[in-house]
């Protein structure tokens, strides 16, 4: 039984991915609790990147929110930091690879639990949140985005949107760089982390960063893509597969 399962999610798992694909190729735009679901997750994850569920929203008067996520090779490790002043509160997701050898499960919905990842929420003190966000601010994170870098899945990226003081941000970039090195606010986050996950240390990997240049074999589809830092969110992506 657990022989005829496995065939059964691998083929539609194949047709998923391609379905799935497009929806993200078409750019839809997220919605709140996107990262929850696994589905909407994959039809919006470069909206959900760029704050693409709040950054309309953010003018006068709307509460400041962050969105920060650690790419580790996208298929080894993705770590999705959501930081809301109202209440002082720290959401952690960090995605991991599914190897199905290993999986097993009871019922159909089951199929989509490996995409959930492991998640968990964390109160922060006053002193806590505004060290995190003077981190933030000192690290130029609400100044002039970093335009033009690119940022590949099969490497080490930070990404970091928000709405901050009525004003919408969005910048990004990629290990190594001079940028990584002057980011001071990811040691005091993942001090913060309460997931318990080791993190994904970076390392030199083969990794192209021209748009559209990555494809995966199809035998074994590896999902891949290559964002660009724009004026005012993602100036573009390349392919996924």
């Amino acid at each position: 039984m657990t022989s005829k399962l496995l065939n059964i999610w691998t083929k539609s798992k194949a047709k998923l991915t391609g379905v799935l694909a497009l929806g993200l190729l078409a750019g839809c735009a997220a919605q709140p609790g996107g990262a929850d679901n696994p589905i909407t997750n994959k039809f919006q994850w470069f909206s959900y990147i760029e704050g693409g569920d709040f950054r309309n929203a953010c003018g006068s008067g709307a509460p400041d929110r962050y969105r920060i996520i650690y790419n580790a090779i996208y298929t080894e490790q993705v770590r999705i930091y959501e930081l809301t002043s109202a209440p002082m509160r720290l959401h952690t997701r960090v995605l991991l690879p599914m190897d199905l050898r290993d999986f097993h499960v009871d019922s159909l919905g089951g199929l989509l639990d490996p995409w959930r990842g492991q998640a968990a929420g964390a109160d922060l003190s006053e002193p806590d949140m505004n060290a995190l966000v003077a981190d933030l601010d000192a690290f130029g994170a609400f100044g002039s985005p970093n335009q033009g870098a690119e940022l590949s899945s099969k490497g080490f990226f930070w990404t970091l949107a928000a709405c901050h003081k009525g004003s919408y941000h969005f910048t990004g970039f990629p290990w190594p760089s001079a940028q990584w090195d002057q980011a001071r606010f990811t040691k005091r986050l993942f001090a913060l982390d309460p997931t318990g996950v080791p993190i994904n240390e970076p390392r030199k990997t083969k990794t192209s960063r021209e748009l559209g240049a990555s494809k995966g074999s199809q035998k074994n589809p590896v999902q891949q893509y290559h964002l660009k830092v724009g004026k005012n969110g993602l100036a573009g992506w390349g392919t996924i597969f």
